[in-house]
């Protein structure tokens, strides 16, 4: 087991420099820990410096019993000589100083940790560097022996090694131009730019140099490593691939392990953190500092429920919703452009790390009390007991706190929030650490278990539909748990031209600059295909106040309707105007549906008689 000692008191991190390839000055960045029993050296990526890492640095040391050291390699950072002008065999030179000293200095095992071209340095640095005592490789590439795209292999044909020699390094390398930095940092759309702005970010190496990254011939193949290592990939990697980092995982020698993070992307120790860290130390004294013959890496109950999420997500993927149908046009637009529900919980997942995604999240918060403006009047009446309410689709809990602060009376509620992301409801629980009345629970809310019978007087539903499949069975799963009486709150996205514009393409690709979409549109519902199934699954549609011949119904849109200029300009600089969305009717050019969301109220019969159509 991996002792957890979390956030213990390490001093403060320290600058330190060793002499490196070349006599120059390589600096290092030193996170010591007085109670360590093994130090992780960082060897960071193309383009990277030393401090890429510092939360992950501060994390491992303040978690485990870990001191790290990071560093920059030549032609990075803040070590000496001319930025992006390096070789292969200096990177290597490089980490033999730092993890010579690393162990001179502590006296305990070494262990390597590299990322992205990273990774190559640390699977060949534990051959070049005998302080080494172990390497994981987040994500590896092996030039040499496994070419992982043409364009390597035509940096290693005849005309680039004489182009090479002959230009050296006079000619540069724009990287932003041949690798795709926008999908390595795809969770969090902001972070690429910040990284532009650092100053000790190197965008451009040499072409001699870079040529060295490509045509290092090591002294040993792959197959003949002796020291324990583990090969690291997040399963939805797009600059390196989990089928490549496999592949070369099966050319090494010796005792080695492979983990592929469900879910994860190019950047584990960025956007999972606490996951990722805990698997390597846990590798580390099992394999590492114990010996032991396996390992298994240690996922904890509420990440496997996350992770069975989307298992079960990407298997839905191929069809649609079976209750609703599909125009010509729906069809047309789906081909056009699309997202999964996959990608859109991840992104979601990030809103912790993310200055971004917590934005993201403010803005939903403020879909939602709009919503409410609306659904408030439809509360279940309650006398003489204690009402409860599940939220499904919580996050991390910013809309409970702000609707708890708006409607004073929802204080008298009990009030469980229900999320798949377990990093989210780790964030809620910590927002609720102090106040009562307010519960977390991380599960499918498709699955009985989880919401139960009987047991709330209302049922919130928002980012729900538009983020799951199975939506009839999700139907039936909250029907289930309402007594009789209860109601569904619910704020889903209409299907039409101006949803997929608003959701599936222009909105998230232009207004907020992600990499991909985050959204699947066959998972909208259009209000007739949603009232119809409401009513198979037993609820009553309530009629609107003042409109009884209405369901209770209204559109939740931007004031600025599909003008997307006024949100890009809040998503870039952070800020939400005041009073953002409005209420809205039906319109008929759409078919009675709706420019964006739309909010509305259903009923669990009182007598709890009704039977759900089949």
């Amino acid at each position: 087991m991996t002792p957890n000692v979390t956030d213990q008191a390490v001093p403060p991190m320290v600058e330190d420099a060793v002499t490196g390839s070349g006599a120059k000055r390589i600096f290092v960045r030193r996170y010591d820990n007085h109670n360590a029993d093994y130090v992780l050296v960082l060897v960071h990526g193309t383009a990277g410096n030393s401090e890429s890492y510092d939360a992950f640095a501060e994390h491992m040391r303040r978690n485990f019993s870990a001191a790290v050291y990071s560093f920059d390699l030549t032609g990075h950072g803040r070590t000496e000589g001319k930025p992006g002008v390096f070789s292969f065999e200096a990177f290597l030179e490089d980490t033999r100083a730092v993890t010579d000293y690393a162990a001179r200095r502590t006296s305990l095992p070494v262990v390597l940790h590299g990322a992205s071209q990273g990774g190559e340095v640390a699977f060949h640095a534990l051959d070049a560097c005998p302080a080494v005592a172990a390497g994981v490789c987040m994500n590896i590439l092996l030039n040499h022996e496994a070419p992982m795209s043409p364009a390597i292999r035509l940096f290693q044909s005849r005309p680039a090694k004489w182009a090479a020699k002959t230009i050296g390094d006079r000619l540069r390398v724009p990287l932003r131009r041949v690798i795709d930095f926008k999908a390595a940092y795809q969770e969090d759309p902001g972070l690429l730019d910040t990284k532009k702005k650092d100053p000790f970010y190197v965008w451009r190496y040499g072409l001699k140099s870079y040529h060295s990254v490509f045509n290092y011939v090591p002294p040993k193949p792959a197959a003949a490593n002796t020291k324990p290592v583990l090969i690291t990939c997040g399963e939805h990697d797009e600059i390196v691939g989990a089928e490549h980092c496999r592949a070369c995982f099966e050319r090494i020698g010796g005792t080695k392990d492979f983990f592929m993070m469900p879910g994860g992307g190019h950047q584990l120790m960025l956007f999972d953190t606490a996951v990722y860290s805990r698997v390597i130390d846990s590798w580390i004294r099992e394999r590492v500092l114990g010996h032991a013959q396996s390992w298994e890496a240690p996922i904890e109950p509420e990440e496997r429920r996350y992770i069975e999420f989307l298992d079960r997500e990407r298997a839905n993927d191929a069809a649609g919703e079976p209750e609703y149908r599909y125009s010509m046009i729906d069809r047309m637009l789906m081909r056009i452009s699309n997202g999964t529900i996959e990608r859109g919980v991840r992104y979601f997942s990030n809103a912790e790390v993310s200055e971004q995604w917590r934005f993201t999240a403010e803005l939903v918060g403020e879909i939602d009390y709009a919503a409410w403006d609306f659904l408030r009047d439809y509360l279940p009446s309650v006398a003489g007991q204690r009402p409860r309410m599940a939220v499904v689709g919580c996050g991390g809990g910013g809309t409970i706190e702000g609707l708890l602060e708006r409607y004073p009376e929802l204080g008298q509620w009990d009030i469980v929030g229900v999320d798949v992301d377990y990093k989210s409801i780790d964030a809620a629980r910590k927002r609720f650490a102090d106040k009562a009345g307010v519960a977390f629970v991380v599960g499918d809310a498709r699955d009985a278990e989880v919401l139960g019978a009987n047991r709330f007087d209302l049922v919130y539903l928002h980012g729900v539909l538009d983020h799951c499949t199975e939506h009839r069975r999700l139907m039936d799963s909250v029907f289930r748990a309402l007594k009789p009486g209860g109601r569904m709150f619910y704020v889903a996205p209409d299907r039409n031209l101006c949803t997929w514009l608003c959701f599936v393409t222009v909105g998230p690709l232009f207004v907020f600059g992600l990499d991909k979409p985050n959204h699947d549109f066959r998972r909208f519902p259009r209000p007739a295909e949603l009232n119809t199934m409401l009513a198979q699954a037993g609820f009553e549609l309530l009629p609107r106040r003042g409109r009884p011949a209405a369901p209770a119904m209204v559109g939740v849109e931007y004031k600025t309707g599909m003008n997307p200029f006024p949100v890009k300009r809040s998503v870039r600089n952070r800020a939400l105007g005041e009073e953002i969305f409005e209420h809205t009717e039906p319109r008929w050019w759409l078919n009675n549906g709706f420019v964006g969301e739309y909010a509305g109220a259903v009923q669990k019969p009182r007598d709890g008689n009704a039977d759900p159509a089949v």
